[in-house]
């Protein structure tokens, strides 16, 4: 089980950055985890208009049932 977070930074303040978490998951592949990823920042990008960019990604496995 895979969950997704996704780093986001303001693209005048590339100090200034934000952790999304999903709120969908916890997803059984990786590969899964990863489309995710990508939906979430393609969403990311459009909400906040090109003014916070998505820069990473990663997709941590969860041991037994923690979230």
């Amino acid at each position: 089980m895979f969950k997704v977070i996704v780093l986001a930074c303001h693209i005048a303040m590339p100090n200034d950055c934000w952790e999304y978490h999903d709120n969908r998951g916890p997803y059984e592949e990786f590969s899964k985890c990863v489309s995710r990823a990508y939906e979430m920042a393609n969403d990311i990008r459009q909400i906040n208009r090109g003014i916070i960019m998505p820069r990473q990604f990663k997709c941590v496995p969860l041991k037994g049932t923690q979230l």
